[in-house]
């Protein structure tokens, strides 16, 4: 079972906020903080069509090299538990058509205190705690 957590993203544009589903991915790997969104999503949080602060970006992913848009510090994110909240984070805003959730980066994962203990069985824990949790 990947890793799921609850994920709130508040626009920084025009403030609307959405609590998702983000699968943690190891395989998005980026220098940056980014979250990788579906055109749904975006539609719902106003950043489609692409706005004009939108930068035409190309993406190589495992189906080959697709092309996107990146939104630079679009939004706050913070995971939410059924315990906790981790500290907001201001992160790039990737809309990749090809996707049908939502992504975070490897980067992000690490700035969200995120820590995989057993990827295969869903097992996660914040970096701070000894609580291990199972993914949403």
């Amino acid at each position: 079972m990947p890793i799921r957590v609850k994920l709130e993203i508040r626009s920084r544009h025009n403030n609307v906020t959405l609590i998702v589903m983000a699968l943690v991915s190891t395989g998005f790997i980026s220098e940056t903080l980014d979250l990788a969104i579906p055109v749904s999503i975006a539609e719902k949080l106003n950043l489609w069509p692409k706005p004009s602060s939108a930068l035409s970006i190309s993406l190589e992913t495992g189906g080959g090299t697709v092309e996107s848009y990146i939104i630079p510090q679009a939004a706050v994110v913070k995971v939410i538990t059924e315990d906790r909240v981790s500290r907001e984070v201001t992160v790039n805003i990737i809309v990749n058509p090809f996707i049908d959730e939502v992504l975070i980066s490897d980067a992000l994962a690490e700035e969200l205190g995120i820590q995989i203990l057993y990827p295969r069985q869903g097992f996660w824990k914040f970096t701070d705690e000894d609580k291990v949790r199972k993914s949403e």
